[in-house]
């Protein structure tokens, strides 16, 4: 029987992922705090501007020369913007704390949601597009129906990094182990499925052919973002790419069945 990966029910495998040390707190010491920010709408920014362009020029009168007019102006804006936020901070989420044992969700009201890494299934980054949609991380606690979105905070690619990092190690091993016990396990609804002598690729359309892979014909598997899976074969003229969630964690559990696979065969 055939295991459908969903991190999920991986955490079954791990029976402590919150990785306690020290005494602060129920997570544990504090690794690195994000801070939310309130994003300067257009009229202010608007404003900044022409009150860094009026103190600029009154510098450079001043001084009488024109170099220092890039820098006063730069320093104006960073300074009201910044200003601009203190004043108003950000409404709802006010910051985000990592924990060595997992996440604290600070509220306006001071109030906290904890998450630890046992609880979290899984987390998708997205950049933002020219649209001005704003970058956003999206986790799924664990047994939740909808994900918990976080945005507007400082540093929020690199708090994805560091919740796909510490996710990885606990999910790496829950999907050796439902090899072991289901001898198979099957990554982007079906599309991709991994055994100990090979995988099997279904394409998306239901009337395309499934394509079997020996080990030994896989060249490499690695994340190519959060939430990208890339293959590539040796009779796969273009490498397949797959969406699967904490794709890194996928990738190296599909090296190290490779590598093993491999040296069955010698």
């Amino acid at each position: 029987m055939a295991m459908l990966w969903s991190p999920g029910w991986a955490w079954s495998f791990v029976e402590n992922g919150q990785g306690r040390r020290g005494s602060a707190g129920p997570l544990g010491p504090v690794v690195q705090v994000h801070r939310a920010f309130r994003p300067v709408p257009w009229r202010a920014r608007t404003w900044l501007d022409t009150v860094a362009v009026v103190l600029a020029l009154v510098v450079c009168l001043a001084f009488g020369q024109w170099w220092p007019a890039p820098v006063v102006a730069a320093a104006a804006v960073v300074v009201g913007a910044n200003g601009y936020g203190a004043l108003r901070p950000a409404p709802g989420l006010r910051s985000v704390r990592v924990h060595e044992g997992g996440l604290a969700l600070v509220g306006a009201g001071a109030d906290e949601r904890l998450l630890p890494w046992a609880g979290i299934e899984a987390v998708e980054y997205s950049p933002g597009g020219r649209r001005r949609e704003p970058e956003r991380i999206r986790i799924w606690p664990a047994g939740a129906d909808e994900p918990v979105v976080l945005a507007r905070l400082h540093g929020l690619e690199a708090l994805a990094r560091e919740v796909d990092e510490r996710l990885s190690p606990c999910l790496r091993a829950a999907l050796h182990e439902a090899l072991r016990s289901e001898g198979s396990v099957r990554f982007a609804r079906g599309r991709l499925t991994v055994t100990p002598g090979g995988l099997v690729h279904r394409p998306p359309h239901p009337l395309g052919a499934a394509t079997a892979y020996r080990w030994a014909e896989v060249h490499s598997a690695r994340a190519t973002g959060l939430a990208e899976l890339e293959l590539r074969t040796g009779s796969a003229g273009l490498p397949l790419t797959l969406p699967v969630p904490n794709a890194r964690a996928a990738a190296e559990f599909l090296e190290d069945v490779r590598g093993s696979g491999a040296l069955a065969n010698t």
